[in-house]
């Protein structure tokens, strides 16, 4: 991006992309790897638009270069003082009657209505809580999570649906995302969050070979999850869970088949907002 800096002031791009519904979850996931905090869709003629801010950083300088020509981007260089005004914005995520995921900058007076609040800063990844499939995500393990569960969280991102799980009374979660900047801040939010104890958080973009876990927590986009289909069964204990999501509800049935092809059973869906999320069980 050019002059990243206006006489000292750190600045940032405004991005809007033009899309089809065909390129909507590559292009949304490009942006939440190139540092995106809050990605907004506006539905417009014929196409989609996606809306974000991106820092001043190598990922999203790259993403900008190349979304110019896939994505006719187009860039406002801001300072990022007013980017950060999508902050006054942000509301609590009510998941369930157990559950809520409140920004860390926010104070919130319902907290004494909730056995389990989330408190959330997202920094530079993406992950506030308030995505479809997040919300799916937290609901599932709010109903499926047995206490003293071991718990794989593949795409972890802010470390949200982590955080969730050790609440919940996982013994162990590990959580794994391949942007670069995501582990250092999901740490952070589980300190904030007094879970840091139980979880732990690394860099990659491959399921760890050689151990299983009571639960797998996949909320990728479904190419992806395609993809991952054999090691993230290997990595379930038999008879144990994965919950699925990031995909949307036309995906639903060829992820589902490619799971039960692998040895797994559907138990429950939820769909939220044209968003997906599947439970299958390891097959014993």
């Amino acid at each position: 991006m050019d002059n990243p800096k206006s006489g000292g002031v750190p600045r940032a791009a405004h991005v809007v992309l033009t899309v089809d519904a065909a390129e909507l979850e590559l292009a949304a996931d490009a942006l939440r790897q190139s540092g995106a905090r809050a990605i907004e869709e506006r539905h417009i003629e014929n196409a989609i638009e996606l809306w974000a801010v991106l820092g001043d950083n190598a990922a999203s300088t790259a993403f900008v270069d190349r979304g110019r020509e896939r994505w006719h981007a187009r860039v406002e260089m801001v300072d990022l003082t007013a980017s950060d005004t999508w902050k006054r914005y942000s509301e609590p995520v009510i998941v369930n009657e157990k559950l809520a995921i409140v920004p860390a900058w926010m104070s919130f007076q319902d907290r004494e209505r909730f056995p389990f609040v989330v408190s959330i800063d997202p920094e530079e990844s993406f992950g506030l809580g308030d995505h479809p499939t997040t919300r799916i995500v937290a609901a599932l393990l709010c109903r499926m999570m047995a206490p003293e569960s071991s718990v794989l969280d593949m795409g972890s991102g802010s470390g949200v649906l982590s955080i969730v799980a050790a609440l919940l009374g996982a013994r162990r979660v590990l959580g794994i995302d391949r942007a670069i900047g995501a582990v250092a801040v999901a740490q952070r939010n589980a300190e904030r969050n007094a879970v840091a104890e139980v979880t732990e958080f690394i860099q990659g973009s491959t399921v760890p070979s050689g151990e299983q876990f009571d639960l797998v927590v996949a909320n990728i986009l479904a190419p992806v999850l395609l993809d991952l289909c054999d090691p993230i069964v290997r990595s379930v204990e038999p008879g144990g869970t994965v919950i699925l999501s990031g995909l949307r509800i036309n995906r639903r049935e060829e992820v589902i088949n490619r799971y039960v092809s692998g040895g797994c059973r559907l138990s429950e869906d939820l769909v939220l907002e044209g968003w997906c999320g599947v439970v299958m069980t390891k097959k014993q």
